[in-house]
């Protein structure tokens, strides 16, 4: 799945919320910094990171600013999932590149057969 995530960035609080105006969110699940919504079928359908210009900064190995966040209002998104990880890779425009950063977590939807056998 690919598409453009809206941005809202809280620049007081340093959060970050992109999310894709097509879909509708029915659970989360929180990993640290990172909340992931995702819809029913168990697609991605909102990021929100807490401290985000730091967990961006150690994702991409670049330092990012506040400031370069606040200006942002989109970024291509692509989410593809393996098994049983969902690898979510956030294309950010920053300074006229795209600057990837790749998030992997657990599939919730995946159902292993190996802890079947457990």
């Amino acid at each position: 799945m690919q598409g453009k995530f809206r941005f809202d960035y809280d620049y007081a609080e340093d959060s970050l919320f992109m999310y894709n105006e097509k879909k509708k969110s029915g659970g989360s699940v929180e990993l640290g910094e990172l909340v992931i919504d995702l819809d029913r079928a168990g697609n991605v359908a909102a990021l929100e990171i807490s401290g985000a210009s730091k967990y961006l900064s150690e994702l991409t190995g670049r330092k990012l600013s506040r400031a370069q966040l606040k200006k942002m209002d989109e970024a291509a998104i692509t989410v593809n999932a393996k098994k049983g990880t969902i690898i979510i890779k956030i294309f950010l425009p920053i300074e006229n590149e795209k600057v990837p950063a790749t998030i992997a977590v657990q599939n919730m939807n995946y159902n292993s057969p190996a802890l079947a056998h457990a």
